[in-house]
């Protein structure tokens, strides 16, 4: 491929300019133009990321020929609005994570993306990371032995720090606050290193946050081919991101330094994951391979509109990481009764 693939970012907030740095390190994307309701946000992007050009309306920036595909940063609730139109103007979509909301939002939006034949990719990069990466080859060379149990947890402070003025405050836009924005990584990187989730057992407080969302949320997973898992997640604390696996071989412990999450290129040099065997009273290091998730996957989206890759993550991967977020959900409001993922499923018209 001798010319860059074309993209525009859709939503500019802090998250655009985390992805547009990573798409930036690489040869392979080229920013080409941007769009926010916001004209201030449009013109600040313009400028601190070199773009030719930025879109007065999303209609504009969708009716531009250049643009092959779109990178979708705006708000959870607005995510099919904005996909659906993209899909329409012929754009290929990469979207933030989650897909959606909603169940019945991300089942549209995977029809739709099926029907058009786009490259359509969601962004579940954490799976990426090296630590998961090395944790996968371990699993399936069996240096691991057979998992049994995995333990996982992503918090931070964000609800902590959420006002009226910010979506995330609102249970109808982001519901579950802590597990559809943090939990909702490790329901994919637990499914992409075990397989599917059956069903959901789980407990959900708001106990710091004055939104209306939910800070501390713990889940029992239990998964079809036999393992349980462990996923926590809370918004009132300094970052935390772990992902622990045992087996009847092995364990594997992976703490990664949560203040390095936004420089992909640099986190997993600041990462540990260590192993346990038998009868060792020191856990030898891991070796884990450098990544950048962030350049890789939008590369990957880069390079599949040209034909010349396919996507890791799309619509059903998401929607089973979705599936887990609202079992937990429901399983919370029935006293932590456990709730089968497979209807979650089918509630976005999927099997």
């Amino acid at each position: 491929m001798t010319e860059r693939v074309r993209l525009a970012s859709i939503g500019l907030g802090r998250w655009a300019r985390v992805l547009a740095r990573g798409a930036q390190r690489g040869s392979v994307i080229g920013l080409a133009s941007c769009f926010s309701r916001s004209a201030e946000r449009r013109a600040a992007f313009q400028e601190e990321f070199g773009l030719p050009r930025a879109a007065a309306t999303l209609d504009q920036l969708l009716a531009d020929p250049e643009i092959e595909g779109v990178l979708v940063t705006t708000p959870n609730d607005t995510h099919k609005t904005v996909i659906l139109e993209s899909l329409d103007a012929g754009k290929a979509v990469y979207t933030d994570k989650p897909i959606a909301h909603t169940m019945e939002d991300a089942g549209e939006i995977a029809r739709a993306a099926i029907a058009s034949g786009r490259p359509f990719a969601v962004g579940h990069s954490a799976r990426r990371l090296g630590g998961h990466r090395a944790m996968k080859q371990w699993i399936e060379t069996g240096k691991v032995g057979r998992v049994s149990l995995a333990e996982a947890n992503f918090s931070n402070e964000r609800g902590l720090e959420l006002t009226t003025n910010t979506w995330r405050w609102f249970a109808d836009k982001s519901p579950g606050g802590a597990m559809i924005q943090l939990g909702v990584h490790h329901a994919d990187n637990l499914q992409y290193l075990l397989g599917p989730v059956a069903a959901v057992s789980s407990h959900a407080r708001k106990l710091y946050t004055r939104a209306e969302v939910p800070d501390a949320v713990m889940s029992i997973l239990e998964f079809e081919s036999g393992p349980l898992g462990y996923l926590g997640t809370g918004w009132a604390s300094p970052g935390v991101y772990q992902l622990r696996l045992q087996g009847t071989e092995a364990n594997l412990f992976y703490d990664l330094d949560f203040n390095n999450w936004d420089e992909s290129h640099l986190v997993d040099s600041k990462s540990s994951l260590v192993s346990q065997a038998y009868r060792e009273s020191v856990r030898p290091p891991v070796d884990i391979p450098a990544t950048d998730m962030f350049r890789e996957q939008l590369e990957e989206f880069a390079l599949a509109i040209r034909g010349e890759a396919e996507i890791e993550v799309g619509a059903l991967e998401a929607i089973r990481a979705l599936a887990v977020v609202h079992a937990a959900l429901e399983s919370s409001q029935n006293n932590g009764q456990a709730v089968a993922v497979a209807p979650m499923v089918e509630r976005a018209g999927l099997r």
